[in-house]
């Protein structure tokens, strides 16, 4: 069984490091959560959005 940890589901917004702003504006590249879906993030995310908005 293996464990996935956030980090391998995230990773921490380049463009405004995490802050989720830029000059007090959301930040552009991460819609202001201060965070960006890895690939396998992502691929969850599909996954979920797929089955649960049945």
């Amino acid at each position: 069984m293996s464990i996935i940890a956030m980090d391998d589901l995230e990773q921490q917004c380049w463009e405004c490091n995490g802050k989720g702003t830029i000059s007090d504006e959301a930040c552009p590249k991460c819609d202001g959560k201060g965070y960006i879906a890895t690939a396998l993030g992502q691929t969850l995310l599909d996954f979920f959005k797929r089955h649960l908005d049945k």
